[in-house]
């Protein structure tokens, strides 16, 4: 079955991590994707946390997660034939994706200006820290410093710790996905228009647009959010985590109709008459004494007896559970949230890998291809362009390759 972006064709200098979640989601959804690499070095997340056989053939788990489908190209960038191999490369491109320092392109010769020069209708995506411009631009950037500087880990930790980290790199996620939107957005706006475009996107703005919430609260409200530890933002304890007799979880009550099925769901139906539960002003008045009522509670039966009794009243409710809990889940299962794929190049076995994250009644994202070895279609991808065996050797012999 035929996907959103088959025959979409993506020369991407991306590495690490926000570039090369943008065009997995392109790759997911039928783009050909030409992952051009450094040569003998490669993308970095090759050796990042890789182990034995895996950090030999530089495919370490973040490359894996994020690269599936992708084809790779190994250049020296500084070489003019390599240069002229990528410009032939973009005659027939509908994207370039690039996540260097502002300016980076530019001295290689491969700027949006140059690149328009030789595909007019040319999506041209580049990603950085803080965006192209502006006084911030040149700094480099990763993801804990965008979430420091962003404002995100002011929403998170404790007033007795601190600022916490979020404990995934949610700033080269969310940036990710918001470059493979916004390339979305540009190819869809080509076919009504004829015309390419620029695309600037910013890890910092990125991850901004991601706390509207609290951005919006103080823009309109003028409250400063504080570190609330597991409480909730709204201020209402019958919104929290909980510790059980065997483990945590987490209920979401903050509708006054919801009050009396949670307080039955406890087994203190009397609760919901007490002014303190009855509306949200006075739970939020009363929030420490009802957070002490409610982890006392909490903390007397097991976490399965909590779910069974507050899932029996309709009340929002789910236990916190660890990664190999949650991927081992009936529903993940049931939604083919994991693809298995078989393991890149010669090795025995397969690999399982998240998707996109949707499913769609014609064209669900997916694919069966592992991620590339460096260079792996390096050859491939030169006989496709009209290079022949002669001129391989020939690039072989002064280092483009």
């Amino acid at each position: 079955m035929s996907k959103a972006f088959d025959g979409v064709r993506v020369v991407d200098f991306t590495q690490v991590l926000s570039g090369p979640v943008a065009t997995a989601n392109l790759a997911l959804l039928g783009a050909d994707v030409m992952k051009i690499e450094l040569q003998g070095v490669g993308d970095q997340t090759r050796q990042l946390m890789a182990e034995g056989e895996w950090a030999l053939r530089g495919l370490g788990p973040l490359f894996v997660g994020f690269n599936c489908g992708k084809r790779s190209i190994a250049l020296d960038l500084k070489n003019d034939e390599a240069k002229k191999v990528v410009r032939r490369m973009i005659e027939t491109a509908d994207v370039v994706a690039e996540n260097f320092k502002p300016g980076v392109m530019a001295r290689l010769g491969l700027s949006y200006e140059d690149v328009k020069a030789i595909k007019p209708d040319i999506v041209y995506c580049s990603i950085s820290g803080f965006g192209q411009n502006g006084p911030a631009s040149g700094a480099g950037a990763y993801d804990g410093a965008i979430q420091a500087v962003s404002g995100l880990m002011s929403l998170t930790g404790t007033p007795e710790e601190g600022p916490i980290r979020v404990g995934f790199p949610v700033a080269d996620m969310s940036t990710g996905m918001t470059a493979s939107f916004a390339i979305a957005s540009a190819l869809y706006r080509r076919l009504a228009t004829g015309k390419g475009q620029y695309l600037d996107v910013s890890m910092t703005d990125s991850v901004m647009a991601l706390i509207s919430f609290a951005i919006s609260r103080y823009l309109i409200n003028g409250t400063e959010p504080k570190l609330m530890g597991n409480h909730s933002a709204i201020m209402q304890t019958t919104t929290d985590t909980y510790e059980t007799a065997d483990g945590f979880l987490n209920i979401s009550v903050f509708m006054n109709h919801m009050i009396p099925p949670l307080c039955r769901g406890l087994g203190r139906p009397e609760w919901a008459e007490e002014t303190r539960y009855k509306t949200e002003q006075a739970r939020v008045e009363n929030r420490q004494e009802i957070y002490e009522e409610l982890k006392a509670l909490f903390r007397t039966k097991p976490t399965a007896h909590w779910l069974e009794s507050l899932r029996a009243e309709g009340v929002p409710v789910a236990p916190i559970l660890t990664v190999p809990q949650a991927i081992g889940e009936e529903q993940v299962g049931h939604r083919d949230v994991l693809m298995t794929l078989p393991a890149p190049d010669d090795m025995a076995g397969e690999i399982t890998v998240p998707g996109m994250g949707f499913m769609a009644s014609e064209g669900t994202p997916g694919m069966d291809v592992p991620p590339p070895t460096l260079g792996q279609h390096t050859e491939e991808i030169l006989a496709e362009f009209g290079y022949s065996a002669s001129d391989i050797v020939a690039l072989k012999d002064c280092g483009a390759i």
